[in-house]
């Protein structure tokens, strides 16, 4: 049987290039055909309680996101971002650097600087106010995540560890997950609505992601995979049925598959212009396909590109990494200019003015932001290509040369209960088939997939995989409360449940973690009075299952489950953001600067010369960062690199903070002028070496070991058992002798 003839992809007569605000649902695809009741419930109006729920939830996020804002010492990555922007503010201007991601939270810090003025809180300000943003989006999705759903995830949102710490930290992460939140919500509604408008507002979104942070490509590649999924779905069985392979030759049978693939593909093409996900997918790839050009570097030491000896992203050592060199220019141009092309033709031929208006609105935005509004246009080239080159580069060295398991770690210590019931939930969508659940499963494995896969493993990217996990459980909660049975909870005794479960896990850690009291028959009788709890709560459970039935009692057990996890996930982000915001007893805590620079600095403003006083920092390993931002308006502070012969002059600073390595030469060299250098811990680190290297075996060593459980358990609940051993890169504080007093208040 031949294969049958596909509709080509031809240009549209001009009728079809205008762009009215709405276009009807495609009949042919599931997910726009008809919405469910809960779609149309969430739609019928806002009541009270809603309301009522989500300015309570903002109140408590923006106050958990601004209590003691810049109490914690800045990070290395926090002070460079700070700097950059207050000379911003200061009218020194703004280049591009791929190193820092993209530009826009540097022209937000700066403009909040020159507003609010420079501190330790207000370069951290934007990010809790971003952070608390991302609390009410959910509010816009209770179409697809029902009432309930929206305010669960609102809640989760709220107090989750990671968005709640990296709501105040200054980096871009929690401007992503604002970003991808919306994107994704823009999306569904444009699937649910056909309305252009999400499409323009999708535009706007996406350059305000290109210009945040280069994990926009990942996000970009996800959504396209899935509305390319979706779109052809419905016409890939079709064609398929209709090649006839048996009979042929194989070079025959693979080409009429090739050829149904592609009459496939054509199909989703022409019907890219009726809406639905089809229509989503060429958005995507026109609007951005520019922005792709950098992945050309990917290929230049292969034989593809090998044999032109041309620099298309260059390597570290170069001044400009991820930059093309000398013919490199011109290729990296024609690649460019090819792209831009291919994305006008592309888009005349399917849209031409819906086309013009979302690449418009994206490139408006994007070159005023990497250009730093028209004052620095070499940011179109580092924004257009360095930008990815640069992370095509990066992933060769692997920053944090983190473990493959190293997401499983660090979501099980602080993301636990969107982790644990969102695979629950993943298994339950997809079992299901619900087209909306199948996708925030696909998301969130997704997501947590491509991020394990990548080699630079950080704990703040935990921010972008715990973000769709977390929505997922939302819906999933909703879902779960709706199937319980209210009114007959007081029968029967079903509330006991929400209790019973949360009572029974107690009682299992505490049996787990029990530690000897010195005395052998009370040790005896605790546990065995532990044990018996245990198996009573357990044959209560039994009776339960039987009497109220599967369905309900998993419900209802789910939901106490749920409870004791969100009370322990509020526990783990106070006590990370609050208690050890600073010392990396916390995983999610990376190489962080210690106290000990915050109280030197006292030390200083105590002696009330604060920044004027005269001091030398030693900038071997980068150790002028972060006392380059908290020396911003200093002028007697000078940053040079130490050696064995730099303390053989004479000099009238009254203190020198040197690299430990440089401490000999300097306890020599500085002689009777100075008093004793005192130690300070520059920036210190989780000790790495207790979870790397792990292997099957010594997993379920472990698993067998009651001591190796308890010393896990104890440092996930208390964070127990690591501070004695941090790993620390340190200095040395040397006060000039003719003032001694500063040394008094030295750490």
């Amino acid at each position: 049987m031949r294969v049958k003839a596909q509709p080509s992809f031809t240009r549209p007569m001009a009728s079809e290039q205008t762009a009215p605000d709405t276009i009807p649902p495609t009949p042919s695809i599931p997910i726009t055909s008809r919405l469910s009741s809960a779609l149309s419930d969430a739609r019928a109006g806002i009541r009270w309680w809603e309301v009522l729920c989500y300015a309570a939830l903002l109140v408590i996020g923006l106050t958990m996101r601004l209590w003691d804002l810049g109490a914690r010492a800045m990070h290395h990555d926090e002070s460079l971002h700070a700097l950059y922007s207050w000379k911003l503010s200061n009218g020194e201007g703004f280049a591009h650097n791929p190193m820092m991601h993209g530009p826009l939270q540097f022209e937000v810090n700066a403009a909040l600087f020159f507003v609010l003025g420079d501190s330790e809180t207000t370069a951290r300000v934007l990010y809790a106010l971003m952070g608390s943003v991302l609390i009410l989006i959910p509010f816009l999705f209770r179409s697809r995540l029902g009432r309930l759903g929206a305010l669960f995830a609102a809640a989760m949102l709220t107090v989750s560890p990671a968005m709640l710490y990296y709501s105040r930290f200054a980096r871009n992460d929690i401007l992503m997950a604002v970003w991808t939140f919306g994107l994704v919500i823009c999306m569904w509604r444009y699937f649910d609505e056909g309305r252009h408008r999400y499409l323009y507002i999708a535009a706007a979104l996406l350059a305000l992601m290109f210009a945040t942070k280069e994990s926009a490509y990942m996000v970009v590649g996800m959504m396209g995979l899935w509305c390319f999924l979706m779109a052809v779905q419905p016409n890939l069985s079709r064609v398929w049925a209709n090649i006839e392979a048996q009979g042929v030759s194989p070079p025959v049978a693979l080409g009429r598959v090739a050829n149904g693939a592609w009459n496939s593909v054509l199909d989703v093409l022409n019907a890219s212009k009726h809406g639905g996900p089809a229509t989503f997918m060429v958005f995507l790839i026109l609007v951005t396909l520019p922005m792709w050009s950098a992945f050309a570097a990917l290929f230049q030491d292969t034989p593809l590109l090998s044999w032109m000896n041309l620099t298309l992203a260059a390597g570290e050592g170069s001044p400009r990494i991820g930059d093309p060199v000398g013919g490199g220019n011109v290729i990296a141009f024609v690649i460019v200019v090819g792209m831009i092309a291919l994305s006008a033709y592309f888009g005349y031929r399917w849209n031409l003015w819906l086309w013009l208006g979302c690449a418009n609105i994206f490139y408006i935005i994007w070159i005023l932001l990497y250009t730093t509004f028209l004052t620095n246009f070499a940011g179109v080239k580092s924004g257009i290509w360095q930008a990815l080159g640069y992370w095509i580069v990066q992933q060769g060295e692997g920053r944090g040369s983190q473990p493959w398991y190293y997401y499983f770690l660090i979501t099980s210590v602080y993301e636990f209960l969107p982790f644990m019931l969102g695979i629950v939930a993943a298994i339950y969508y997809i079992r299901k088939r619900d087209t909306f659940g199948v996708f925030l499963a696909f998301w969130s494995l997704m997501t947590f997939v491509l991020y394990t896969i990548a080699s630079e493993k950080m704990p703040w990217l935990l921010v972008n995989i715990a973000l769709p996990f977390i929505i997922m459980t939302g819906k999933f909660l909703s879902e779960i409360v709706n199937k319980i049975a209210w009114r007959d909870m007081a029968r029967e005794g079903r509330y006991l449940l929400l209790l019973g479960v949360p009572v029974f896990a107690i009682l299992l850690w505490s049996l787990i973690i029990y530690s000897s009291s010195g005395s052998a028959l009370q040790d005896i009788l605790i546990q065995v009075v532990a044990a018996l709890a245990l198996v009573g709560l357990f044959a209560v459970g039994v009776y339960m299952y039987r009497r109220i039935g599967r369905t309900q009692f998993l419900t209802v057990s789910t939901l106490g489950l749920a409870a004791l996890l969100l009370a322990l996930s509020v526990r783990s982000g106070v006590i990370a953001a609050y208690q050890n915001g600073d010392t990396p007893v916390e995983l999610i805590v990376y190489t962080q600067t210690s106290p000990d620079v915050t109280s030197l600095l006292d030390t200083f403003d105590e002696t009330g010369a604060g920044t004027d006083m005269p001091v030398e920092i030693d900038a071997t390993s980068g150790f002028s960062w972060p006392w380059a931002w908290y020396f911003r308006d200093a002028t007697n502070v000078q940053y040079p690199v130490h050696n064995e012969n730099s303390f053989d002059r004479s000099r009238d600073d009254r203190v020198l903070v040197v690299h430990s390595t440089n401490q000999s030469w300097a306890d020599t060299g500085l002689g009777e002028s100075y008093l004793d250098g005192k130690r300070i811990r520059h920036r210190w680190w989780f000790p790495e070496h207790t979870y790397r290297n792990l292997t099957p075996g010594k997993l379920v060593s472990g698993l067998l070991d009651r001591s190796a459980w308890r010393g896990a358990m104890n440092y996930w609940l208390n964070r127990d058992g690591v501070y004695d051993i941090l790993g620390s890169e340190d200095s040395y504080v040397y006060f000039n002798a003719s003032v001694p007093q500063y040394y008094q208040g030295a750490p």
